[in-house]
């Protein structure tokens, strides 16, 4: 068993899950989009509850043997590794790509206006 801390708090699930979330997180390159990650998660009821986390490259977590939570042979059953999805990252759009198409952007428009102008519409 495994216990994760994130800033708002922890959580115990099992070690697969959080081998998991561990691998993922590390293959992320900074501009990938966060995601949302369903996990199975021990309650202090001893019920397994599912929660969703938000996981990224900016969202930092630590992962350590839980206190008092010994290793089950059916942890693996009760705390299924989550089925992540793919990792997808930000396009960059520099300023000079923008700035080129707006230039034919205005370019266009402008001689839309100069052939209506000769008499010549376009359309």
């Amino acid at each position: 068993m495994k216990r994760i801390t994130f800033a708002s708090g922890s959580l115990i699930t099992g070690g697969a899950v959080a081998a998991e979330l561990l691998e993922y997180v590390a293959r992320m390159p900074a501009n990938a989009n966060s995601v949302v990650a369903d996990i199975p998660v021990l309650e202090a009821n001893g019920n397994v509850v599912v929660h969703s986390v938000l996981i990224g490259p900016n969202i930092q977590f630590e992962v350590a043997d839980a206190d008092g939570a010994a290793a089950n042979p059916d942890e693996n059953e009760r705390f299924p590794a989550p089925e992540l999805p793919p990792i997808l990252t930000i396009a960059a759009v520099m300023p000079s790509d923008i700035a080129e198409v707006d230039a034919e952007n205005f370019n266009k428009a402008i001689a839309d206006i100069d052939s209506i102008l000769d008499g010549n519409p376009s359309d």
